[in-house]
């Protein structure tokens, strides 16, 4: 495996993961700067609700991590909820507050927020992609102990592992791929909001398959956590989708 550390600048580690996050969000803000400028934003608004959906996005992450995956633990030790370098965010609460914050802003600002969230949320698509290779570099959340051809060991692992954060990386990259070229598909004439729920349902339904080799609790329904919450996210998002394709036909 690959150092976690890029490289000591003076006294301070910089870490692949830290790179690769900064990455993502810089391309993340050039995809979401492209796409809104062609949407008549000017570069002000632009930067500002990019800004402010990440602020929110990170809150919900982080809040979402809290109270669903590991609450009595930071019930019991409430000072490490302000500990972000510990870990601990979801992307499911990531795509709730930053919809909520973004929803906000554009109400404040008179924008239109289904209109824009169709773009913003391909801006959003690709650092999720960087940080699951930042997660890998760094050597956390590792998937399940596996003989695959392609299997890795872990630094402070005595056994080879699914690379699944690779897996959650090259889902995200897909889904950037696939909406940035539906955008572009005027003929499809795709209802306000489609691109974004589309987002929600590929992201749910593709976050199911790669749990599988997650080295994460399983409940004894055989499901993990991750999987309860994408299996709602994708039934709800199917529902919406499916309501915004027929009402575009009539």
């Amino acid at each position: 495996m690959i150092d976690p550390i890029a490289f000591n600048l003076l006294t301070i580690e910089i870490r692949w993961y830290g790179i690769l996050y900064a990455i993502g969000l810089i391309g993340g803000y050039f995809i979401w700067k492209k796409l809104s400028k062609e949407e008549g934003l000017n570069e002000k608004t632009i930067l500002e609700l990019y800004l402010f959906m990440l602020f929110w996005l990170f809150i919900g992450s982080r809040l979402f991590h809290i109270l669903v995956y590991n609450f009595d633990y930071f019930y019991n030790n409430p000072t490490q909820v302000f500990n972000f370098f510990g870990g601990g965010l979801s992307s499911h609460g990531g795509i709730i507050g930053g919809t909520l914050g973004g929803y906000y802003y554009c109400w404040k600002r008179k924008l239109d927020f289904w209109k824009l969230a169709d773009v913003a949320i391909i801006g959003i698509a690709f650092p999720a992609g960087c940080i699951r290779v930042g997660n890998f570099l760094n050597n956390e959340l590792v998937g399940r102990i596996t003989d695959v051809p392609w299997a890795i060991k872990f630094k402070g692992y005595n056994d080879y592992r699914h690379p699944s954060q690779l897996y959650e990386a090259a889902k995200n990259f897909f889904i950037t791929i696939l909406l940035y070229k539906l955008h572009y598909i005027k003929s499809l004439r795709l209802p306000k909001g489609f691109l974004y729920w589309l987002f929600i349902f590929l992201f749910s339904i593709l976050r199911i398959v790669t749990e599988n080799f997650k080295e994460y609790m399983v409940f004894e329904t055989g499901l993990t956590m991750g999987q309860r919450i994408s299996i709602i996210f994708s039934i709800i998002s199917g529902i919406i989708l499916i309501w915004l394709w027929v009402k575009k036909r009539d």
